[in-house]
């Protein structure tokens, strides 16, 4: 893996995009995106790293994580090599309009590396009770909620489209991220590593997740 991302990594070049910059997704996830605006299904954080690159911190199935963003646009772009063009992943970035400060960004990173590796779940923003896991929204609007710029109430109800609506104001006009990039070839074994290794991680989420619904 760490080949490719190197070979990405090397087309691409790193955008260079503000520390606390959102990256909502369109046209990933068609549940969450009825319950919403349509469109939106769901949103992650941008943060620079040491070495100059942009890592993506998000709530998915079935953990938060965090990744280097090229690692994260080769993702997607495999995800739209499967999709016709007009039902391709659109990924839209949104940079503050004033940059954050040291020690802003330094609250956000803080309570974002708590979270790594806390389980995903939506049982808080379908039940309204709060839960040991937490969803895309929730972690991010509860991230801007530490820098003191925002107020955002009840982080777990809030939806990746609200959120959009919400912060909109407060960010620069979207940028579309470039997701037609030339993927490395990879081999029958890597391919079924990789597949074999998202089906482990959907089931033990899954489990994991209807388990939460008993109590």
């Amino acid at each position: 893996m760490h080949w490719l991302v190197l070979c990405v990594g090397l087309t691409l070049g790193d955008p260079g995009y503000d520390d606390g910059s959102l990256l909502f997704l369109e046209n990933c996830n068609s549940v969450v995106q009825w319950t919403g605006d349509g469109k939106i299904g769901h949103v992650a954080m941008l943060f620079g790293g040491d070495k100059g690159e942009t890592w993506v911190y998000e709530a998915t199935p079935g953990r938060l994580r965090r990744v280097p963003l090229t690692q994260y646009q080769e993702e997607l772009a495999r995800i739209n090599s499967r999709r016709d063009d007009d039902e391709g992943i659109r990924g839209l970035v949104l940079q503050p309009k004033r940059s954050y400060t040291p020690t802003e960004t330094a609250a956000m990173l803080e309570y974002l590396d708590e979270q790594l590796g806390r389980r995903y779940s939506v049982r808080n923003y379908v039940r309204e009770t709060p839960g040991d896991g937490m969803h895309c929204a929730e972690m991010t609007s509860s991230t801007l909620n530490r820098s003191g710029r925002f107020d955002l109430e009840n982080p777990g109800r809030i939806h990746p489209a609200e959120l959009f609506r919400l912060v909109a104001k407060s960010h620069r006009s979207a940028e579309e991220l470039d997701l037609g990039i030339e993927l490395p070839q990879l081999t029958w074994c890597q391919r079924q590593s990789q597949r074999w290794s998202d089906y482990w991680n959907w089931c033990k989420w899954s489990c994991g997740e209807s388990w939460s619904w008993c109590w």
